[in-house]
């Protein structure tokens, strides 16, 4: 009986040591599950901006209990989902052991609890996961950490990389290199891959076969769809180009009718004028006496009479060639129809032969011009200073934070500028620079800065430098370096007052020696501010013998106000119709036009011997060529081509604006042909290589990513930029480029500058580059007709016929083959019958009747 007892108490006790064992695995399994969810809320929760909260000190988090205000402050910035503990805990799992790849812990632990709570064990493929898992966390985190070691490789957060993979990757790179590690961890991650996801490797190879066969086969069915639908669609688009031009020539016809000469009265003659010029009432003597000379340098010009009249502006007739086109339709013409900026050359009046195969006549002239001076720009302007204060505190949380990543600094120096400031330091022996330039996120989170630059090392010296935002920046005006020593008497040919550098003095550069300026910047980074002070700087050093403009505005509003300038300082094509040129097509024809002024003006260096305009100009002004029976010799004037938004132009026009200006920037130089390019979008298919290569001078405003700060500098530092005209300027044979802050004038002072030019008398018309359409005319009368082809009248009469000319059509209509046909195209355009290649556009017809044919023949 006994013994049956203690039997019976011995299995009690058996199934009751069951249940509580039992009960523990369910306890431990709910707890797994809760870890899971909660560690995967704060995981997914991790912010980088916590880092510098969580590392309080002990008595800060005591402080948090206490209810310290401070210490409360601190903890509500925290962004983590699960408060300072959730942070805490993510900063400790992303940055002390894997890295990033440790987001799926939580997924491990779940499974753990799912196996406990219907198994009551562990699986042997849970297991099996779990240390597939850790193997892949540790090559993971290892190719991380080699990656974050290259130079060469933009540095990342090392969250994503972990203390075991940034351990990892340095013993590996220590024993094999970085180039050595990183092969092995990348083929360990894909041998991971396929045994870990079990991949059928002889599956995965037939099927990247079959991929790059069925590639293969799509690439050879489009190409053969395409090759033969060639000529389908070449011959409608012939179809539909001659209908389009009979349209057009029917429009022509009934627009057009013979101009008239108009003789008006002196009364009427005076109100067309002031509509003309912008003027309400006649500039007295009391209006130019508050404009000061403020330029050191010899007048080129004679002194200015005393009353500036209307009347003076009339000593020859004015006579208005009043046609159909100018008033279109409109019945009621108004005010604006005479103040518009429009060209005032015509191809019609290049019919005399002047003394000069350049527009430089017109400056034998007598103009009395005066320069703009300083009162016509804002003279009070805010200059906030930086405190000790702030530069001791960024200095101290600089010092502190850069030794928490175990960086040792000697001789930190401090160097305040008007928006930022230069914090110069030399970091102790065996500190590698690398190292310091990946930390600028870092550092900036924990100044509180919109971004931070490092220069590592600062050229020419063996420090390094940082450079931190002021908290109250201040503006650099235009007025603060135009009236500088340094610009007013500034030996440079084409002076430019960009702004200010770091340390405050005032930044000139020589556009003559740039040669030519690629600019570049995201909505709002001010280039257009910047485009604005470059003009306005040179409208204060030259006079308008000495310097031209040529001004290719898309956006069409940006850059009108300098029309104003069209009798001093302009210069335009007689192909085009406005001062300000907006059309794609017409900014063609004036950049071809700029290659005909710079093959003009080689011819005539190349007769004298000289090698560039600055000995040219200073032989002419001695007089050595005044003996020359063949032309009259002047000095030449700089013309300056500033272009908006290239990128506009080159959506619509590429082929066509590419090429002139890429001829332009390799030769224009020394006949004193300077180019200014500026776009909003720095992308490869915009700044191309070639054009990119000739353009050695560059200015990067803030911009939106690193691939386009590399686009336009060749390097990484505009995306950290602040915007509002902060600046890199990169020069012709510097390593590294400078940072500036761009000085600011505001549209009403370009606007003043602008009027006090046109309020003087100028020249009697712009500088007129040369026509590529009178230079077709010439090439026409001059070609030899004795080698024409026999079908070349049936052909020239065909074209005229249908106005449209294109190689394939004569090839069909004259049944010749194609060389053929594209040989008597050529000698069509040699005969001025039709004009130039236009990329993937028609050819223009250039004669419009058969009488001008038969001129020709």
């Amino acid at each position: 009986m006994a013994a049956l007892f203690k039997g019976s108490k011995s299995k009690s006790n058996v199934k009751n040591d069951t249940n509580g064992y039992e009960k523990q695995i369910r306890i431990l399994s709910i707890l797994l599950f809760i870890v899971s969810l909660f560690l995967f809320i704060a995981l997914i929760s991790y912010s980088s901006e916590d880092e510098s909260t969580i590392q309080m000190e002990s008595s800060a988090l005591v402080g948090i209990v206490t209810g310290d205000e401070i210490a409360q402050i601190k903890a509500e910035s925290v962004q983590n989902w699960l408060g300072i503990v959730g942070a805490y805990i993510s900063y400790f799992i992303y940055n002390k052991t894997f890295g990033y790849i440790a987001v799926f812990l939580p997924i491990v632990l779940f499974r753990w609890g799912y196996d406990l709570l219907k198994h009551a064990n562990i699986t042997k493929e849970n297991l099996r996961d779990t240390l597939f898992y850790l193997l892949g966390s540790l090559v993971f985190s290892g190719l991380m950490g080699t990656i974050f070691s290259l130079d060469w490789i933009d540095p990342f957060p090392k969250e994503w990389a972990g203390s075991i993979g940034l351990y990892l990757s340095f013993v590996m790179t220590n024993l094999l290199g970085s180039i050595g590690s990183f092969l092995i961890f990348l083929i360990g991650l894909a041998v991971f891959i396929i045994f870990g996801f079990k991949l059928n490797t002889e599956k995965l190879y037939e099927a990247t076969l079959s991929f790059v066969d069925s590639s293969k086969d799509k690439m050879i069915e489009k190409a053969g769809t395409f090759k033969s639908n060639l000529s389908k669609s070449e011959s409608e688009d012939d179809d539909t180009i001659t209908k389009s031009n009979k349209k057009k020539d029917k429009t022509k016809d009934s627009n057009v009718i013979e101009n008239y000469d108009v003789n008006l009265s002196p009364q009427q003659k005076e109100e067309l004028l002031i509509n003309k010029i912008g003027l309400t009432e006649n500039p007295t003597e009391e209006y130019y006496a508050k404009k000061s000379v403020t330029l050191t340098k010899e007048p080129i010009v004679s002194e200015r009479n005393e009353n500036l009249s209307i009347d003076e502006k009339e000593e020859n007739d004015l006579t208005l060639n009043l046609n159909r086109e100018d008033i279109r339709n409109d019945t009621d013409t108004n005010e604006s129809e005479f103040t518009r900026a429009s060209n005032p050359i015509s191809i019609d009046d290049l019919d005399d032969e002047p003394d000069s195969p350049i527009c430089t006549y017109i400056h034998d002239e007598n103009i009395n011009y005066i320069p703009p001076g300083l009162d016509l720009l804002e003279q009070n302007y805010d200059v906030n200073e930086v405190s000790e204060e702030e530069l001791k505190m960024n200095a101290e949380i600089l010092r502190e934070k850069l030794e928490t990543f175990n960086i040792t600094i000697e001789n930190l120096s401090v160097t305040p500028g008007p928006v930022v400031t230069q914090y110069e330091f030399v970091p102790a022996a065996g500190i590698k620079i690398s190292k310091i330039e990946n930390l600028s996120d870092d550092l900036a989170m924990a100044l509180k800065a919109k971004g931070i630059r490092i220069i590592a090392p600062i050229p020419g010296k063996g420090t390094v430098g940082i450079e931190i935002p002021n908290s109250n920046p201040s503006m650099v005006s235009f007025t603060s370096v135009v009236n500088t020593k340094k610009f007013r008497e500034s030996s440079q040919y084409l002076p430019l007052a960009l702004g200010k550098t770091i340390s405050g003095e005032a930044f000139i550069a020589d556009l003559a020696k740039m040669p030519h300026l690629l600019i570049a910047g995201s909505t709002g980074s001010g280039k257009s501010v910047g485009i604005n002070t470059i003009i306005s700087s040179l409208l204060y050093q030259k006079m308008p013998d000495e310097l031209k403009f040529v001004i290719i505005d898309p956006k069409k509003v940006e850059l009108t106000q300098y029309a104003a300038l069209s009798n001093h300082f302009m210069a335009c094509s007689p192909d085009v119709k406005d001062m300000i040129i907006t059309d794609p097509e017409e900014a063609v024809a004036v950049l071809k036009s700029l290659v005909l002024e710079m093959e003009e003006r080689y011819t005539i260096l190349s007769n004298v011997g000289q090698r560039n305009i600055v000995d040219y100009n200073i032989k002419v002004k001695e007089g050595k060529y005044d003996g020359d029976t063949n032309m009259k010799h002047r000095p030449m004037p700089y013309i300056v081509c500033v272009i908006d938004e290239l990128a506009d132009l080159m959506l619509t026009a590429s082929k066509e604006i590419e090429t002139p200006i890429i001829r332009l920037a390799q030769m224009a130089r020394a006949v004193g042909i300077h180019l200014i390019l500026a776009t909003q979008r720095p992308s490869v298919n915009v700044i191309t290589g070639i054009i990119k290569a000739n353009f050695p001078a560059r200015i990067g405003y803030l911009v939106a990513s690193k691939i386009d700060s590399r686009t336009i500098l060749d390097m990484s530092g505009s995306e950290q930029l602040l915007g509002n005209g902060d600046l890199l300027y990169l020069s012709p044979g510097t390593p590294k480029p400078i940072r500036v802050q761009n000085s600011f004038i505001s549209t009403d002072e370009v606007e003043r500058v602008c009027e006090h030019i046109q309020n003087q008398k100028g020249y009697s018309m712009p500088y007129q580059l040369p026509s590529t359409i009178l230079k077709n005319r010439q090439s026409a009368n001059d070609y030899d007709s004795s080698d024409r082809d026999e079908l070349f009248d049936e052909a020239g009469r065909m074209i005229i016929d249908s106005q449209n000319c294109s190689v394939s059509m004569l090839q069909r209509k004259l049944k010749v083959g194609y060389a053929r046909a594209g040989k008597i195209v050529d000698e069509l355009e040699r005969a001025g019958v039709v004009g130039p290649h236009n990329g993937s556009k028609p050819r223009d017809v250039l004669m419009e009747s058969y009488s001008e044919f038969d001129s020709i023949l």
